[in-house]
């Protein structure tokens, strides 16, 4: 059961950021919901490009990556869950920081990437899942 939990929040988030990444990349789209680069003159980006790529690779892509390794019920997914989750939630707090800014999606996105964090920490713990790689494996 809690896969499927996980599995919504890596499907939602692969098509969130998916779709914010479109939005960064394509500047007529950015111009249709009134996202221009006068956002960006706190930050130390000039255009759209480095956060739409990051959207983008990082953020989609890897949830969906981790969202298939949990579909594959590979052992370590929970440190893979906890990771997108804080890569999410820094993510937004940078981003908050860098635009001056804080809307609905921040937040929403925000309190994903901590729930994703948090069902993550309690499967590893629940479960006692061993460290990934480390040196007490048999």
């Amino acid at each position: 059961m809690m896969r499927w939990v996980f599995l919504f929040f890596n499907l939602l988030m692969g098509f969130g950021a998916g779709s914010g990444s479109f939005l960064a990349l394509n500047a007529g789209a950015r111009e249709a919901v009134g996202i221009n680069s006068s956002m960006l003159v706190h930050s130390p980006f000039t255009s759209f490009l480095i956060p739409g790529l990051f959207l983008l690779l990082v953020l989609s892509c890897g949830n969906f990556l981790v969202g298939f390794l949990t579909l594959k019920k590979l052992p370590d997914f929970p440190y893979y869950q906890c990771l997108v989750g804080a890569i999410l939630f820094l993510w937004i707090m940078i981003q908050c920081v860098m635009i001056w800014d804080i809307v609905a999606l921040h937040v929403i996105f925000f309190s994903v990437g901590v729930i994703q964090f948090a069902l993550g920490l309690w499967t590893i713990r629940k479960q006692q899942v061993p460290f990934p790689f480390s040196a007490h494996q048999n």
